[in-house]
């Protein structure tokens, strides 16, 4: 079974996953499909050739080399039950605002925050090994600030600074936080999350310049008569959006270093937005996963976004 054919028949409400992933073979049984397309292959010299062992790890026939079934990606050397990693990842993935890390404690039954905590950033970390594509047709570009009410607004406040890029009538988005609004920092972000061969609407702010920019097309709008007209409404949107989810389910707060990979999540489930169940995102995620080289709580804890 293809990649494609399990993310189609993956379950699509929890009383249909708590049927398909009932204890620790389902599961397992799924990753060997999803990783290896149902046999397992050697990871040292890619041999299809393979017993299980006792101990349920995969000795090749050929070279003798043992593996698992989570070697190697999110879940390594994992001392929980696989069915609890699904659960969790369902939960992060069914819950239109996510879930926090208290929260996720308790419908786990945790004994520790920190445990939640780890689970959660390890995931958001999977997810921003995302897709190389990068926006394509037309992409506006805007700036906004995430603070609380009665801060100080505009390109001098101390909130903190994010820009947004979005595909022009309602496709994917892409958010990152900026030190400032100058083209040192805004070159970057461009280079990162837009082709070259896009056509960029900016307004007209100094760090939009051509550099910035990098030779790709760009359009300056400066004048809007209303709303309707609005050329950066997707953007806008995003912004609003990314706010009310900040507030909701982190309560406004979220830590400057691990601020990108909060917004890998948002950008995560709203570039999903149009699937069709939770189901399939779930399944997406499961795919990052595997996909993932192990994350240590070192990493986690001390190392900043490195895109």
């Amino acid at each position: 079974m293809g990649s494609n054919e399990l993310w189609l028949s993956f379950p699509k409400t929890l009383a249909e996953f708590d049927e398909r992933f009932p204890n620790e073979a389902a599961c397992r049984a799924y990753l060997i499909e999803l990783r290896w397309g149902g046999r397992v292959r050697c990871a040292r010299c890619e041999c299809g050739e393979t017993w299980e062992l006792q101990n349920g790890r995969f000795e090749c026939r050929r070279c003798g080399h043992q593996t698992s079934v989570t070697a190697g990606t999110l879940f390594h050397r994992t001392r929980k039950p696989l069915r609890l990693w699904f659960r969790a990842m369902w939960e992060m993935a069914a819950r239109k605002g996510g879930v926090n890390a208290c929260e996720l404690q308790r419908l786990m039954g945790f004994g520790s925050y920190g445990t939640a905590w780890n689970w959660l950033h390890k995931l958001r970390r999977a997810m921003a090994e995302r897709s190389c594509h990068r926006l394509d047709g037309f992409v506006v570009i805007d700036e906004s600030y995430l603070g609380r009410k009665g801060e100080v607004r505009g390109r001098g406040t101390n909130k903190a600074l994010v820009l947004v890029a979005a595909e022009d009538g309602g496709g994917r988005v892409r958010i990152e936080p900026a030190d400032d609004a100058s083209a040192d920092s805004i070159g970057p972000f461009v280079k990162r999350n837009i082709a070259t061969e896009a056509h960029v609407t900016t307004d007209g702010w100094s760090g939009y310049s051509s550099a910035a920019i990098g030779g790709r097309q760009r359009i300056t709008k400066t004048k809007v008569d209303h709303a309707s007209q609005d050329p950066f409404h997707m953007c806008h949107l995003v912004a609003a959006l990314l706010k009310r989810w900040w507030l909701g389910t982190y309560h406004g707060s979220m830590s400057p270093k691990h601020m990108p990979f909060y917004f890998e999540e948002f950008t995560f489930r709203f570039n999903r937005r149009k699937t069709n169940g939770v189901g399939r995102i779930t399944s997406r995620l499961l795919e990052m996963a595997i996909a993932s080289k192990p994350i240590t709580e070192a990493q986690l804890l001390g190392q900043p976004i490195t895109a």
